[in-house]
């Protein structure tokens, strides 16, 4: 609310198609005053979501806080939303998000992709085969089994 008005509610009535007027001079306008005030105020005309932009928001106010990339693991939240399961979807999916605006923001907060699984294992060494990888991560208590 913002003087006594549902602020959240206009903004996404106005960021619909149309919902800054049915006269182009006027919507053109106030679609002006509007980047004057917030240059990301329509996130959809970027390429994102409202829901990606509050996440990176929140991760910005975290890192402008003092907070480090580090310490953003999945379960730290900011205003009820999990910035830390966000981070590492969007690490994960790094080839998805748009190169020229999205992949950029994150990397200006020092943001990178998530390693490959090529990446993740040293060159050379031969990989685990099914019976060694078993010993060495034994099920969990609750998964064992009568064989």
């Amino acid at each position: 609310m913002m003087l006594d008005r549902p602020l959240g509610q206009w903004l996404t009535n106005i960021r619909r198609p149309g919902g800054l007027g049915k006269d182009d001079a006027r919507a053109e306008r106030r679609a002006r005053q509007l980047v004057a005030i917030d240059p990301d105020w329509n996130p959809r005309l970027l390429g994102w979501t409202v829901d990606w932009q509050r996440h990176y928001a929140g991760l910005q106010t975290l890192l402008e806080a003092g907070g480090t990339l580090e310490v953003v693991l999945p379960g730290v939240s900011y205003r009820g939303d999990d910035i830390g399961a966000w981070l590492r979807k969007q690490r994960a999916q790094w080839a998805q998000l748009n190169a020229e605006q999205q992949q950029q923001r994150l990397g200006a907060l020092g943001v990178a992709p998530a390693p490959g699984p090529a990446a993740a294992k040293a060159p050379g060494r031969p990989s685990v085969g099914p019976a060694r990888a078993r010993r060495a991560n034994p099920p969990a208590p609750g998964r064992l089994r009568a064989r």
